[in-house]
């Protein structure tokens, strides 16, 4: 055995002795508990290169100095995406959003751990390159989706540059895996689950079936607003701006499970702006802003409130989202003939029902058809990329086709994006007096 021989760190040894087998370990400043580094050898000398070789990539960074305790429970990759989570969640400058968190815990659950592709469950030590691979393919092969696997990969190499920050993994073995695309592959993405936009004539149906004037404004504000559900039932009665046809979009109310409180976050993506309105539509709201009594409790500056029990037998903080689709949703969009027709080729947007995220395409198509660019359509979705517009909602314009009322429409360009809204507004309610003129009133 030979300890500090000229000079050199850690020590080799002949274990057991008199076998010829050699084995070095690393010295007390890289590692308290001395651990023998892999692999043993026939002579002293290979055994001591093969040492100093592993203490100089230990110094340079290209490997990580072992961490805990020999014996420690082994830390599999399922409980570090935990660790990553719950660290993001209570990042002290940029933390991620609760939605954002329940997202990523079912990726997790349902994706990572899959039974048939379980990826949670390698050391974190032992995931390389072609481990990485054979899971891509084996997700592949047991039908999960190509946008599930995507969004589980990016958390796994997020996972894994994490570990990289915190010292424990020397490089991350995610980059080493390299993505390539198809054109077939590239095709069926792209042309998957259109979006479907509705005409005036089944919006104004579609509005203008709830008997609660409080569900017909909520319609209205998301289909011109083009809020996401979750910005529309956060709204608070200060959004509405008392002395111009605006809306304020800046936050959102989301459940936290695991405290089981609900906690005011911002709106996605960060991007908290205002919103023209039409001014009828504007006029009502901040005429139900004023009847509202605002109480000095979280959520109690609510523009509309939720009327039916939720958690634990009380009132939740927003709308439930169950609740109003089968109240409210489910006979608006029967009565107005958007409940999808499995007949219908497989790409055309009416084969399948309406569903609330649609209004957003309303809500460009009402920038577009104003004589508005894709650029202002983006603005007043809050997207942070044009073409995420130009992908969801932009190509649904050929559903004009359908509607000659809005086909017919010609608008001065010279108009600002207000005034054309009001004139589309009013170029709507005229096209279907019946029905938009008692759309703001009480029953």
């Amino acid at each position: 055995m030979t300890r500090r021989k000229g000079g050199f760190e850690g020590s080799v040894r002949e274990d057991p002795k008199g076998s010829g087998s050699w084995q070095g370990r690393l010295p007390i400043r890289l590692d308290p508990h001395r651990r023998a580094v892999p692999g043993r050898y026939d002579s002293e000398i290979e055994c001591r290169r093969a040492l100093n070789e592993t203490i100089a990539d230990i110094d340079r960074g290209r490997k990580v100095k072992p961490t805990g305790k020999p014996g420690d429970p082994v830390r599999r990759l399922r409980d570090v995406v935990t660790e990553y989570i719950e660290d993001r969640r209570n990042d002290g400058m940029d933390p991620i959003a609760l939605n954002t968190v329940r997202d990523y815990r079912e990726v997790l659950q349902h994706v990572i751990t899959h039974p048939y592709a379980n990826l949670g469950k390698v050391p974190i030590n032992k995931i390389d390159g072609p481990t990485l691979d054979l899971w891509l393919r084996q997700m592949r092969d047991v039908g999960v989706a190509h946008r599930r696997a995507t969004k589980a990969f990016a958390i796994v190499r997020a996972t894994l540059a994490w570990e990289v920050r915190k010292g424990r993994l020397a490089v991350n073995p995610a980059r080493e895996v390299r993505r390539t695309s198809t054109k077939k592959g590239r095709s069926q993405r792209q042309t998957a689950d259109p979006v479907l936009l509705p005409s005036w004539g089944e919006l104004a149906e579609l509005a203008s079936n709830p008997p609660l004037l409080d569900d017909r404004l909520l319609i209205l504000t998301i289909a011109w607003g083009g809020l996401r559900w979750s910005e529309a039932v956060s709204l608070a009665v200060s959004d509405v701006w008392p002395s111009r046809p605006r809306l304020s979009v800046r936050r959102i109310f989301a459940w936290d499970a695991a405290s089981a409180t609900w906690e005011v976050e911002e709106v996605k993506g960060g991007l908290a702006e205002t919103i023209p309105l039409p001014t009828p539509l504007w006029e009502a709201l901040l005429e139900l802003a004023s009847t509202r009594e605002v109480e000095d409790r979280l959520g109690g500056d609510l523009l509309f409130k939720p009327t039916r029990f939720g958690r634990g037998m009380k009132p939740t903080m927003t709308i439930d989202h169950s609740d109003w689709s089968k109240r409210v949703w489910y006979p608006a969009r029967k009565a107005a003939g958007l409940v999808g027709d499995p007949a219908l080729p497989e790409l055309d947007p009416r084969r399948r029902a309406l569903h609330i995220k649609d209004l957003r395409a309303y809500a460009a198509s009402v920038v577009v058809d104003s004589g508005g660019t894709q650029y202002e359509a983006a603005a007043l979705l809050r997207h942070a990329d044009v073409r995420t517009t130009n992908k969801y909602y932009a190509r649904a314009q050929d559903e004009r086709s359908q509607d000659p009322a809005r086909a017919k429409l010609r608008l001065d360009l010279q108009l600002t994006l207000p005034e054309r809204i009001d004139a589309l507004w009013l170029a709507w309610c005229r096209a279907y007096p019946e029905r938009t003129l008692s759309l703001l009133l009480l029953p």
